[in-house]
């Protein structure tokens, strides 16, 4: 279609002005997707190809709409358009290089609609910027995919060696993998076992794309599968200039082996064979921008390969794909998993004599004993020092006295603001009480009071305040660290600790236990197994579902509980839940104009959300009422609300 139709009068020019336009050249054509975040703008434009230009689908040009040059990608090229009214021409091409795949772009299509976007937003997330020194320079040459042979340990995983055989007859199978605990000398198993299927895909002629959640991990899978073939990292937080290397070295097949974050999802990797995405429970792997899709989400999409979704846990989401028959589970038999787990105890207060201390003298006995044998973890839910302060005489939460933030006390003693960051002497509001206590303690201040505790035992703290240690050694350390910040101790821990549980499952958040039993499981797959003496101890009042979950390393069976568990409450992934924010006049008109085209729970709207709910076949029908919906506001400029999918912090 055109960007403007005729204006009104000037179509009745007579019989010549009939005939002008009857002769006027219609192609050839251009149709093409405008990069615009106005969702009525969301659809194929037709605009003529000037003599000379070499338009193909893929590439990037500018054309002009409603007076303004603005950037937009060629989807097809078309001998003429149906359209009736006259048609602009492109006004530049941008570049010959064509960035836009087919199968991306039925990618982008798919998550849109799977997510009630737009496919220009889709397509903002998917191609980056055009960085035109690196494309002017970059030497674009298909690589062969090697056929590495590897030892495996798959015959350990019950389906293990049956879907290897398929990836590497380049079935497009898909399995959800619950991978076995431990370390191999200072690398995760988990990273060690990948080799198996990524090096059967390349067997079988074709490329791999690996999606993990941190840059770390980025780094360690990458130098684990480089022995396999060539690999090519891909991080939405590199800069310009790297990160469009990086996609042009993918898109041209110069990769057969790529790692990334959560953008890599997208990744233009010609010959597809396997999609794997390491930890989906990881909050690092859902996008921040519209429409708000997850990784997991997006590798599900994909066409034509097949799909491994690993974790040492086991995701409510995967679990709703292995119960659909959708997706097989690979995971080890129970015999095998005791092997391999460390013995895991959560006392009960009775269990340790009523010892309601943070870390029980129990705690400390199997700190002190495990250290003769090797390095110690201690996992702490929060960085910082003392969080969250409260009166420690009658228990009424203190506030800055400057801006009224949340405040902290400091290693010097006094308060210190998280907003402002004043430090200053506050007294209760309620009581005049001048003595302060802490609602949640830090990893600093464990590692205060550790140290003390433990003199003459070296001491590492590891976060993202103070900065990441990625391994230590086998000698006698204490490690205190945050979720994701824990080293890997050469040959595993000897014991670790779990401390401040209930911090983690007591939050109010939908996913709050299973990111809990994801982190909790990660940290604890860093310790060696109980025949060689591991063990680990989870301390501060954890929930009791997710702390026997750990301690018998049985995630599935948690998972299958917490997933009846939403089926009955209508929550993901069960049900498909669509949140949607704005003004409260802008909410009352969306949900009448929702109830005219599908009938859905509705909770709200309450303050600035509205939340609505329908049975998980029904999904796609939400989400095209809700497209359907902003495109008309936006159409008629309509305030604009914001619509989110199955939201992770629901």
């Amino acid at each position: 279609m055109s960007d403007q139709p005729a204006l009104p009068g000037l179509s009745d020019a007579g019989e010549d002005g009939r005939a002008q336009r009857k002769a006027r050249p219609r192609g050839p054509v251009a149709r093409v997707l405008l990069d615009t975040p106005v969702p009525h703008l969301s659809q194929p434009f037709d605009y003529l190809i000037p003599e000379g230009m070499d338009v193909r689908p893929g590439v990037r040009v500018q054309v002009r709409l409603a007076g303004r040059v603005t950037t937009a990608f060629v989807t097809d090229v078309l001998p003429s358009s149906d359209h009736p009214g006259e048609l602009r021409p492109i006004q530049r091409l941008v570049s010959t290089l064509a960035v836009l795949t087919p199968e991306i772009l039925a990618l982008a299509r798919d998550v849109a609609h799977a997510y009630a976007g737009t496919v220009s937003d889709v397509l903002r997330l998917a191609v980056p910027p055009r960085h035109a020194t690196v494309e002017r320079s970059a030497e674009l040459a298909e690589a062969e995919v090697p056929s590495p042979a590897v030892e495996d340990d798959w015959a350990r995983y019950t389906g293990g060696p049956a879907f290897l055989r398929h990836l590497e007859n380049g079935a497009p199978v898909r399995a959800v993998w619950t991978a076995l605990p431990g370390v191999t000398g200072s690398t995760r198993r988990w990273a060690e076992d990948l080799r198996a299927p990524v090096a059967a895909t390349l067997r079988g002629g074709r490329r791999v794309l690996v999606i993990v959640p941190t840059a770390r991990e980025v780094e360690s899978v990458a130098e684990t599968l480089a022995e396999l073939a060539p690999v090519t990292s891909y991080l939405a937080d590199l800069d310009a200039a790297p990160r469009y290397r990086a996609f042009l070295k993918i898109l041209g097949g110069m990769a057969p082996i790529t790692v990334g974050t959560r953008s890599a999802a997208f990744a233009p990797v010609p010959e597809l064979g396997l999609v794997v995405v390491w930890d989906p429970d990881d909050d690092s792997l859902a996008e921040r921008h519209a429409p708000y899709p997850t990784a997991f989400g997006v590798s599900a999409l994909r066409r034509g390969c097949a799909l491994l979704v690993g974790s040492l846990s086991r995701p409510v989401a995967a679990q709703q794909l292995v119960e659909d028959g959708w997706a097989v589970p690979i995971a080890a038999p129970r015999d095998v998993v005791r092997e391999r787990a460390p013995r895991i105890h959560a006392p009960e207060p009775a269990d340790v004599h009523g010892d309601t201390r943070r870390i029980p003298s129990a705690a400390f006995n199997l700190v002190r004993k495990a250290l003769e044998r090797g390095p110690v973890l201690v996992h702490v839910p929060r960085a910082g020092y003392l969080r969250s302060v409260r009166c420690a005489a009658c228990g009424a939460r203190v506030r800055c006295r400057h801006c009224a933030g949340p405040l902290g006390l400091t290693p010097r003693g006094g308060a210190a603001c998280h907003w402002c960051g004043r430090t200053q002497q506050v007294s209760c509001p309620e009581c005049g009480s001048t003595r302060l206590a802490a609602y949640a303690v830090g990893s600093e201040r464990t590692t205060d009071e550790l140290g003390r505790a433990f003199p003459g035992v070296p001491v590492t703290l590891s976060n993202a305040r103070v900065g990441v240690t990625h391994a230590i050694g086998s000698e006698a350390r204490l490690v205190i660290a945050t979720p994701g910040a824990e080293p890997v101790a050469e040959g595993g821990y000897a014991a670790a600790l779990v401390l401040d549980a209930a911090v983690a499952t007591a939050r109010p958040e939908l996913s709050a236990s299973a990111e809990a039993l994801d982190r909790w499981l990660a940290a604890l797959s860093l310790v060696r197994p109980a025949p060689d003496g591991g063990v680990a101890m989870i301390l501060g009042e954890p929930d009791p579902g997710v702390s026997q979950a750990c301690v018998r390393w049985d995630p599935a069976s948690w998972a299958r509980r917490e997933l009846a568990e939403r089926e009955e409450l209508h929550f993901p992934p069960a049900w498909r839940v669509a949140r949607v924010q704005g003004s409260a006049a802008a909410l009352r008109d969306v949900g009448r104009d929702l109830a005219e085209r599908i009938e859905a729970e509705a909770l709200g709207p309450s303050g600035d959300t509205l939340i609505l709910r329908v049975q998980r076949g029904r999904g796609r029908q939400l989400t095209e009422a809700l497209r359907d919906v902003q495109a008309e506001r936006s159409a008629h400029k309509e305030e604009p609300t914001r619509v989110h999918i199955d939201p992770g912090d629901l």
